[in-house]
């Protein structure tokens, strides 16, 4: 079991990781100027791609934790996650970031899933809440594209 201090480490890291998204969401509504804009919607869509991408290396670490024990499932998934959050870089931020925020739930719901069978249950509730922030920052950054 991890101490105190470092489980309160992973929290606020875990949300460093988001609040930026929900800023960006919100800039997407307020920059007026379209390079910036534009700029913005790019800036959202790259940082949600990592963060996706990131929750694949979650897996690959239990693997990796787990050894020749380690279910294929968690590599699979991670190398699905890293190419998703890379193919939703790729897209323009009108796509990307829905497809983006399909990949976030997708994510949660393989974590959801597989993390109790890891001894990793406690951290559903701080990842439902990062994930709920992730998909409402990319679904509100896309209707922003619109409002230029």
């Amino acid at each position: 079991m991890l101490p105190v201090s470092n489980r309160t480490f992973i929290r606020v890291c875990n949300y460093l990781g988001v609040v930026p998204m929900a800023i960006l969401a919100l800039l997407m509504w307020l920059v007026n100027n379209q390079a910036a804009h534009g700029f913005v919607a790019m800036a959202l869509t790259t940082l949600a791609g990592l963060l996706i991408a990131f929750t694949g290396g979650v897996h690959w670490g239990i693997a990796l934790r787990l050894g020749d024990r380690a279910p294929q499932f968690h590599l699979i998934w991670g190398a699905i996650t890293a190419f998703g959050g890379w193919f939703g870089m790729l897209m323009m931020p009108g796509a990307g970031m829905p497809f983006l925020a399909i990949m976030f739930v997708a994510s949660y719901i393989a974590d959801h899933r597989s993390w109790p069978k890891v001894g990793l249950e406690e951290w559903l509730s701080l990842r439902f809440r990062t994930t709920v922030i992730a998909v409402v920052s990319c679904l509100i950054g896309a209707a922003g594209i619109m409002s230029l």
